[in-house]
């Protein structure tokens, strides 16, 4: 027990000091989508950013589930995820309409090459996608952050989830750290996942 402990520490503390390391993305002219006022052309960029997340995440949990040989709790988290994060990809591009983006060439690399590596992987991937939700809700218009928010509790789940299954506590704080966007969008470019 003690060396789950101290592992899950040391995961906690590099994520914290690191910050989550995941994708390649061009945000339209901005660099951060939320610069002034709720409007809707500042909905569709930030639910075109999150449409985005979104496919990442599919893409990642169905490519983990053919490639890293997953078992037990962990296909099964899998196999749960991938179907809520098509279901996502398929709300945002019912609220965009015609202003959705269409889904990214993606590499994942060596992160779902075994379970271990994807686990990890799906920690991160986790963890950004709430941060992400969560740092864009004040940008929102009143419909959009409806829309937001049903998502982003599914993905909060998500999160628990798979850092239980890591050996982690699955709800560290209280409350969501605060995370500015610029972080977020900047954490998804280091990954390397869009190519």
């Amino acid at each position: 027990m003690n060396r789950i402990t101290r592992r899950a520490t040391l995961e906690t503390a590099a994520l914290a000091l690191a910050g989550v390391t995941v994708g390649g993305v061009v945000l339209g002219e901005h660099a951060d989508p939320a610069l002034s006022r709720p409007s809707a052309k500042q909905d569709a960029e930030i639910l075109n950013f999150a449409l985005l997340l979104e496919f990442i995440q599919a893409a990642f949990h169905a490519e983990g589930l053919q490639r890293a040989k997953l078992t037990g709790e962990l296909r099964t988290f899998s196999q749960t995820a991938v179907k809520h994060e098509d279901e996502h990809v398929a709300a945002l591009q019912a609220a965009l309409g015609s202003a959705a983006r269409t889904a990214p060439k993606i590499d994942f690399g060596d992160d779902t090459a075994n379970e271990d590596a994807f686990s990890l992987a799906a920690l991160k991937l986790e963890d950004l996608g709430v941060a992400a939700y969560t740092a864009q809700a004040p940008n929102l218009t009143t419909p959009a952050l409806k829309a937001a928010a049903r998502i982003v509790s599914v993905e909060s789940r998500h999160a628990a989830w798979i850092r239980d299954i890591r050996g982690m506590n699955p709800a560290p704080t209280a409350a969501e750290p605060a995370i500015d966007a610029q972080r977020v969008i900047d954490t998804l470019k280091g990954s390397g996942y869009v190519t």
